[in-house]
């Protein structure tokens, strides 16, 4: 990877620009990638009780951005022989998992859990059982699944599973993608984090990134902010490969300079080959399914294709607001991530901030 230039600009707001109540954000990071040149800018504060300054090294979640690491460790997992795209899952669980509202199911692939299209859904009665306050979630990734997934698990229901078959209709699913990483962590026999930071983050040399706070380093974390920009206490997530990733805008901004060098063909990181399964648009004329967002009408492996071809995805969660986009024509990418949910109140003003980077 050649040497990057980086321009860091860190950038205070006064306390009112001339904007509403709750128009903008507390703190906020922006990235701009073209030509391979990387410019980062930092605005207001990552605490604003204490007046400390969001800057390029505040840690903060990312929400569902997350998932694009998922699908690039799925992608490390068949580099190194440990999985296929196609092959059932349940080769590889130590639980099984299976739809009881379909008859003669096809196998649930990583394929169909990649491209939200398993039948797995979101029961939100149970997922937001996920979430707990504190540093650390009250249950492991296994435990949650198994209670949610294997019947007579606390979070198990009929409810938990859509009326189609695998593959007929996509479904946004963040305990699907949970599973993706599960499934990872069955056939590496290491955690999913430990995986990631060997496979990923180690290698894109993203120092400031794992998936757990750090309660010996709690000061570099963003405090997040609810739409009334009152501080949050610190949360986590049971299923936390879907959207618990903590980085700075720094190391986000080498992964996405990862993801449009590999796009381009351009970056050892994956065989070419994978690279391109990576992006391999899986909704075809010839294999249409149901549900599609018309906004996203395609995906890769855990990576969104919007309707004005740009690639990249969106995350959020109470006090998260993160937006990471490359346009593969141009060689652009971009990067906005706040500590603050986007809102009516302040959506015209992140437009504002992206139409300028």
């Amino acid at each position: 990877m050649k040497k990057l230039a980086i321009v860091i600009l860190s950038i205070m707001f006064l306390a009112n620009l001339g904007f509403g109540q709750d128009s903008t954000f507390v703190g906020y990071a922006t990235c701009k990638i073209k030509n391979g040149n990387v410019t980062l800018q930092t605005f207001g504060y990552k605490n604003k009780e204490q007046g400390l300054a969001y800057d390029r090294l505040t840690i903060q979640p990312i929400g569902s951005v997350s998932k694009t690491v998922i699908g690039l460790a799925i992608m490390k997992a068949i580099e190194l022989g440990l999985v296929d795209l196609d092959t059932d899952i349940n080769q590889y669980l130590d639980f099984n998992v299976q739809n009881p509202r379909v008859k003669n199911n096809l196998p649930i692939t990583l394929r169909h859990l990649a491209t939200h299209t398993s039948g797995i859904l979101d029961n939100e009665k149970f997922y937001l059982q996920a979430y707990s306050n504190g540093l650390v979630p009250n249950l492991s990734l296994q435990h949650y699944l198994k209670e949610y997934l294997v019947k007579k698990g606390k979070k198990y229901s009929k409810n938990n599973f859509g009326k189609y078959k695998a593959g007929d209709a996509y479904n946004y699913s963040n305990i699907g993608a949970a599973l993706a990483a599960y499934v990872i962590e069955c056939a590496s026999k290491q955690s999913f984090d430990t995986f990631t930071q060997t496979h990923i983050f180690q290698v894109l040399d993203m120092q400031n990134t794992t998936w757990y706070y750090d309660s010996t380093n709690i000061e570099r974390y963003s405090t997040l902010y609810d739409e009334k920009d009152n501080p949050l206490a610190y949360y986590s997530l049971a299923t936390y490969p879907d959207g618990s990733l903590k980085t700075t805008v720094e190391d986000l901004s080498k992964y996405l300079l990862a993801l449009m060098n590999g796009y381009h063909a351009n970056s050892t990181f994956l065989d070419k080959k994978l690279w391109s399964t990576y992006y391999q648009k899986n909704f075809t004329d010839s294999k249409l399914v149901r549900g599609i967002n018309p906004k996203e009408p395609n995906t890769g492996i855990f990576i969104l294709y919007s309707k004005n071809g740009s690639i990249g995805h969106t995350g959020s969660d109470p006090g998260v607001a993160v937006v990471m986009y490359f346009d593969p024509l141009n060689h652009e990418g971009k990067i906005f991530m706040a500590n603050e949910d986007l809102t009516p109140y302040n959506l015209q003003t992140f437009k504002e901030i992206w139409s300028k980077l």
